[in-house]
């Protein structure tokens, strides 16, 4: 039994290896919470193996299927994942190199089957190199907080400096925009349309996770990138109105760059989620 462990974990380990994932799905029994020895085997294995180390940076999110209450299902789902921390932290993962530890609870589904969906009840391991500050590979002027004064158009500031599109909103978690923030989008557009030597940078931050993390999960992509979508949403919007590409660059800068902090209240969390527009060129 003990060699029919091992060779387990070695079959598991290698596959995974061998494909080099970026994301990691640890499953879970029904209504468990507790690590199985073959999902421990193949974390240890990715620590043996030095693809994960205190070189990478990791966001743990769990999830439940749809079984149960909401309530029920976001603890659950947090336990799934604080289960995988204290994992890697046991295996001398630095805790500092966890910038995210979350349940996010159950997955919609809208075909249910008898018994729920055992791939829903899992926890995915995002794994990245920690980023380095010096790379940029656009060449458009970094954001130094040179926010315009309020009630400014775009076109009355300085190349460098950014207004804070007003009334736009995100679904939540979520990098589609509601129904209200398109005549926003419209006026960006004219202005655009009117201006055809003005070159922007679409700039997309979110509140709500700790200041250590790049960026939340999408929900609708499953990637650690959500400010990074947002912007590209109303970067292809634009491109769809017929704004040429190169007059345009977007970014995400997660939570690195907080107008308040510490959030404690909804207005300080809406000041914090904001998309922005940078003139890099007039």
């Amino acid at each position: 039994m003990k060699y029919l462990f091992l060779l387990l974990f070695v079959f598991a380990a290698g596959y995974c290896f061998a494909a080099a994932p970026d994301t990691i799905h640890i499953h879970f029994g029904l209504d468990k919470d507790e690590l199985r020895n073959t999902e421990k085997a193949l974390l240890d294995g990715m620590v043996y193996e030095d693809s994960i180390n205190d070189r990478k940076e990791i966001l743990i999110v769990g999830y439940t299927d749809y079984l149960g209450s909401q309530e029920y299902n976001i603890g659950l789902s947090e336990r799934r994942a604080k289960a995988i921390y204290r994992h890697l932290v046991s295996l001398n993962i630095p805790p500092e190199n966890i910038k995210m530890v979350i349940g996010k609870g159950e997955i919609a589904r809208n075909q249910p089957q008898n018994g729920g969906y055992a791939t829903d009840r899992r926890v995915d391991v995002i794994i990245s190199d920690k980023k380095k500050n010096s790379i940029n590979t656009n060449k458009t002027p970094e954001p130094k907080h040179a926010v315009a004064t309020a009630g400014k158009k775009l076109t009355d500031i300085n190349v460098g400096q950014s207004i804070r599109l007003k009334n736009i909103n995100f679904l939540m978690g979520r990098h589609v925009l509601t129904q209200s923030s398109i005549p926003t989008l419209e006026e960006l557009f004219k202005t655009l349309q009117d201006n055809p030597t003005l070159k922007i940078q679409i700039e997309g931050h979110i509140c709500c996770v700790p200041l250590s993390a790049y960026d939340a999960e999408d929900e609708d992509t499953y990637e650690p990138k959500l400010s990074e979508n947002r912007a590209k949403y109303i970067f292809d919007y634009l491109v769809s109105k017929g704004i040429d590409k190169s007059r345009m660059v977007y970014k995400g800068f997660g939570r690195t760059k907080p107008l308040i902090y510490p959030e404690t209240t909804p207005q300080d969390e809406d000041q914090n989620r904001r998309v922005e527009v940078r003139v890099i060129e007039k």
